[in-house]
């Protein structure tokens, strides 16, 4: 068996020979851009979001052993991406670098080897598309700067995908038989998704060794890599997994995941079902949306498998396999399958591969110097996607503006903050009668959690009695809380109101800091406000210095923090 595919079509003659050779090098123009497009994102320090903190904070709170224990907010993280992620939070801090060091770093290694795997499974412009095309993809990008396991996912399943494709070429690569086998013993701890694309890997791998009869001496690799995948992912889904599922069994009841699953109590709706989920955001390379945003990124995959598979079948199944079990598990409503780019990262490396086969297809097809002109198009058109994309994020380098205020608000209320000053939060971070419970708050309240644990200069309390509360010898009380006034949150007014006299009564008059966060108006003209705010209770000795009001800017507009003696304010 070749190592490569043979390439679909001689790309040029000789008159063309010196303009192909400035298409390959835009092509290099792209994976560079490719590169720098992650570099800056990752430089660009967005805040941590509400998705990312839900995870992060764990690695504030937990320890190596506990981090074995279902986690925080219900979330669905790997063992070995929460060991990672902890160790790099213990050497070098909880800053976003910090944070999403691992996953940068994955990204990078994965867009590497993606080119060089794309270079060898097909020659030529197919090559160049599908490694162009996976540089400047959105979502491996984004996920590959954000404190989530599915840059991890991507990568594991690209060295599954690459070991596998070289055993399939030739057998009896004894290193490539010991490697698979180590990978299949830690992937199921690195990465969930890693289950179907080995299970289906070790499939194909069986399938080809019997229908060889055993040539090749591939049988004792085999049975080594279904033996050793078969302990490793039983004693992590038994251990781990199914205690950390049966914690978050509300995710199965997000919009996300109930979308994702088939209607097979419905099932004649499974063929629209089937479209709508494979033209959405699961191919959304190198961008796409739902409701059919990414139908032309379906279309060239489908051109590009059947390529495959009439050449060679066995590779088309190496990398489209992986979606059998998936859908599998979505219909046991264990895994969404679809519905978002992120759940299905781990197909990247196969969605781009064959879109970049199947746009070559269509183009060599083209007049003479027509495929010469459009592979060149392609190649400007994906660096103009990574430049648009790169300004956009030094433009907006945030998930939200809400996102960033908020972590601003905390920020300079720690510099307010005096060594001898002590914070208290309102918000409780468990259920409690007398305030509210942030964990029932969504992203919002996961983000400011994070931010208080990260940034707190001085020990912290969550939701005090208020008449257990008294302010430090020499320093101030500072209560801290969200607020948000909005249909999807109900602040109690009441209760913070009785806390805030309890404590006035007990403290005398607090000076106050709010920070807007968000001011915004949904849809059906509902407002939706939300604020930080922070009362300081005591003598006045701010690290700041003064009681002046203080002005915090916004990335796009100016606002105030306004700091007052008051009692009675809302």
């Amino acid at each position: 068996m070749s190592a490569a595919i043979p390439e679909p079509g001689t790309p040029a003659g000789p008159p063309d020979a010196a303009a192909w050779r400035i298409v390959r090098r835009l092509f290099l123009g792209v994976l560079l851009v490719g590169v720098a497009w992650r570099i800056l994102r990752y430089a660009l320090g967005f805040p941590i979001w509400g998705d990312e903190a839900f995870v992060a904070v764990n690695f504030v709170v937990r320890d190596f052993r506990s981090l074995f224990d279902p986690l925080l907010y219900g979330q669905i993280v790997p063992l070995g991406f929460s060991w990672l992620e902890l160790l790099a939070s213990r050497a070098l801090g909880f800053s976003e670098w910090a944070l999403r060091l691992v996953p940068f770093l994955t990204g990078l290694v994965s867009l590497g080897l993606f080119a060089w795997f794309a270079a060898r499974f097909v020659d030529g412009p197919a090559a160049w598309l599908a490694a162009g095309i996976f540089a400047v993809s959105y979502y491996p990008i984004r996920h590959a700067a954000e404190v989530k396991p599915y840059a991890l996912d991507l990568l594991v399943s690209l060295l599954l995908t690459v070991v596998g494709w070289r055993l399939l070429a030739d057998p009896r690569r004894r290193g490539a038989w010991v490697a698979l086998v180590l990978l299949v013993a830690l992937a199921p701890w690195l990465s969930y998704t890693s289950l179907f694309v080995a299970g289906s890997l070790a499939l194909l791998l069986a399938w080809r060794a019997w229908r060889e009869r055993g040539r090749g001496g591939a049988w004792p690799g085999v049975a080594a890599v279904v033996v050793v995948l078969g302990l490793s992912a039983g004693l992590m889904v038994l251990t781990y997994a199914l205690p950390h599922a049966a914690a978050a069994a509300r995710l199965k009841q997000i919009d996300m995941w109930t979308q994702a699953f088939p209607p097979l109590s419905e099932p004649w709706k499974l063929p629209l079902w089937l479209l709508v989920i494979h033209a959405g955001q699961m191919l959304a390379y190198p961008q796409g949306g739902s409701t059919f945003g990414s139908v032309g990124t379906l279309a060239l995959v489908v051109i590009g498998a059947v390529w495959v598979a009439r050449r060679r079948g066995a590779e088309a199944w190496l990398l489209l396999g992986p979606l059998a079990p998936a859908l599998i598990a979505a219909a046991l409503r264990a895994y969404p399958y679809g519905g978002t780019a992120r759940t299905m990262l781990y197909m990247a490396p196969a969605f781009c591969l064959l879109a970049g086969i199947g746009l070559w297809e269509l183009l060599r097809r083209l007049p003479p110097r027509g495929p010469l002109i459009g592979v060149a198009s392609a190649a400007g058109a994906l660096l103009t996607f990574a430049i648009v994309g790169a300004a956009r994020d030094v433009r907006e380098p945030y998930k939200t503006e809400a996102v960033y205020r908020s972590r601003e608000a905390v920020r300079t209320l720690a510099r307010e903050t005096g060594p001898a000053d002590r914070w208290a939060v309102f918000n409780a971070d468990r259920d409690v009668p007398y305030a509210p419970n942030l964990r029932d708050w969504g992203g919002v309240g996961g983000q400011f959690v994070f931010d208080v644990l990260r940034y707190a200069p001085v020990p912290v309390v969550w939701a005090p009695p208020p008449d257990e509360v008294a302010a430090p010898p020499g320093g101030r009380l500072w209560v801290l809380l969200y607020r948000a006034d909005s249909p999807k949150v109900d602040f109690p007014d009441e209760q913070w109101t009785a806390y805030r006299e309890a404590l006035t009564a007990r403290l005398g008059v607090a000076q106050r800091w709010v920070f807007p966060v968000k001011d915004e108006t949904d849809k059906h003209g509902r407002a939706k406000k939300e604020f930080v705010e922070g009362y300081a209770f005591g003598g006045y000795s701010s690290a700041g210095g003064g009681a002046a009001l203080d002005r915090t800017r916004s990335p796009a507009s100016s606002t105030t923090a306004a700091t007052e003696m008051t009692a009675d304010s809302p």
